[in-house]
C-alpha cells in the first residue's frame, strides 16, 4: 500500500461536493446504529479514555471536529470538566444534528456550531486548550495546512488529540473489487481511498510543531453478512467512495464478482462467524502538544549518565550490581560497585 502523503506537491485527492452530499446522507437518512458503531465504538470512547488517562489535566474550552459531537459530549461534560464546545464539520447536517442531540440532553449547554472545510481554519491564536478530531483527519485534502491551523489556535499547552482512519482499512473490499473490475472492466480505478499511515500522521505533526507526540493504532473487525451490506454500512455512516477522478458507473455483474471474490478469499470457514465477512477499520490515535515551558524537555546530546544505584533501589533488587555509567568526551565507561545484602 502507497502512503498518501509521498508525493511531490500537493493534490485534491477526494471530491468535496460528493463528501458532502455523502455526509448529508447519513446524518439525515442514516441508520443510528450504524453511526454509534462507527463514531462512537471506533472512535469517541477510545478518545475519552485517553483524555481520562492524562493525570490531573481539565479542559475548559474545546473544538469537536466531525458528526456525532453528542457522542463525545455525554462523556466529556462528566469526566473532563468541559465547560465550552465549538462543534466543527464541513456540513451543515451534520453541525445541526449534533447541536440538535446535545441541547436536547443537556440545559445551558455551551455549545455552538460552524460549518467550514478541516482545513479552512478561522479561529484566533490560544483560543482552544483542546481540540478533538474524531474519524475525519483521513478525509482532509491539506492534512499538513490543517494540523498547522490547528496547532496555532491551541492555547500553549493545549492538546490535539484524534483517531483517523488508515493502514489496511478495507483492504478486503479494496482487493475483491480490484480484482473483479480488473477481469469485468479491463481497468482498476479507486474505489476506497488511498489510506495515512501511522509514520504520516507523526511526521505531519512533528513538521507542525507538535510536542509530545504519541501515535497508536489499533486493529478492528467488523463482521457483515456479504459485501454489499458493508457497503451499505459505509453508505449510512457517510463514509462511501469520495475519490476524484473514480469511474462514474459500475456494472451490477462487477459488483457480482467482487462478491463472489470478496467471500472466496476472506470469508470465515469455521466458529461463530462462519459464511460471514471479515472487514478491516483500522484505527490511528494520535495526540499532540502546543509547547510549554512545564513540559518535559529531551535531554541535551551527550546527556547519557544513568545512576545505577538508585535505579537498583527503585526496583529493590539486592542482587543488582550497582554501578554508574559515564560519559567522559564520547566515550561510556561503567564503574561497578559490589554491593549485596547477605543472604539470610
Amino acid at each position: 500500500m502507497r502512503s498518501r502523503l509521498r508525493c511531490r506537491g500537493f493534490k485534491e485527492i477526494f471530491d468535496g461536493k460528493r463528501r458532502a452530499l455523502n455526509k448529508a446522507y447519513a446524518m439525515t437518512q442514516g441508520s443510528d446504529a450504524s453511526l454509534k458503531t462507527y463514531y462512537y465504538e471506533l472512535g469517541v470512547s477510545s478518545l475519552v479514555a485517553r483524555l481520562q488517562s492524562i493525570s490531573g489535566r481539565r479542559f475548559r474550552n474545546a473544538a469537536f471536529i466531525g458528526p456525532c459531537a453528542d457522542l463525545f459530549y455525554a462523556e466529556a461534560l462528566r469526566t473532563l470538566g468541559l465547560e465550552a464546545l465549538t462543534v466543527v464539520d464541513d456540513v451543515k447536517e451534520s453541525v445541526d444534528r449534533s447541536l440538535a442531540r446535545i441541547r436536547g440532553q443537556f440545559t445551558g449547554a455551551k455549545v455552538v456550531g460552524v460549518t467550514l472545510e478541516a482545513d479552512s481554519w478561522p479561529f484566533p491564536e490560544s483560543y482552544f486548550d483542546l481540540i478533538v478530531n474524531n474519524l475525519q483527519l483521513h478525509w482532509v485534502n491539506n492534512v499538513h495546512q490543517a494540523c498547522t491551523g490547528w496547532h496555532k489556535s491551541l492555547q500553549p499547552d493545549g492538546a490535539l488529540i484524534g483517531a483517523a482512519m488508515g493502514g489496511d482499512t478495507l483492504q478486503e473490499l479494496r482487493i475483491a473489487l480490484s480484482l473483479s473490475e480488473q477481469e469485468r472492466e479491463g481497468g482498476i480505478s479507486a474505489h476506497v481511498s488511498p489510506m495515512l499511515t501511522i509514520t504520516d500522521v507523526g511526521n505531519v505533526l512533528n513538521r507542525s510543531e507538535y510536542r509530545l507526540i504519541t501515535t497508536t493504532a489499533d486493529a478492528n473487525t467488523l463482521v457483515f453478512d456479504d459485501s454489499f451490506s458493508l457497503m451499505e454500512f459505509l453508505r449510512e455512516v457517510g463514509e462511501s467512495n469520495a475519490v476524484q477522478h473514480r469511474r462514474a458507473a459500475v456494472s451490477r455483474e462487477t459488483f457480482l464478482a467482487a462478491e463472489c471474490i470478496y467471500r472466496h478469499l476472506f470469508a470465515y470457514r469455521e466458529g461463530e462467524h462462519t459464511g460471514k465477512l471479515p472487514a478491516t477499520f483500522d484505527v490511528m490515535h494520535y495526540i499532540g502538544w502546543r509547547e510549554h515551558s512545564s513540559q518535559q524537555k529531551p535531554l541535551k546530546p551527550g546527556t547519557r549518565g544513568v545512576n545505577l544505584k538508585e535505579l537498583a533501589e527503585l526496583v529493590q533488587d539486592d542482587d543488582v550490581d550497582l554501578g554508574e555509567i559515564i560519559d567522559k568526551d564520547g566515550k561510556i565507561k561503567v564503574n561497578y560497585i559490589k554491593s549485596r545484602k547477605p543472604s539470610s
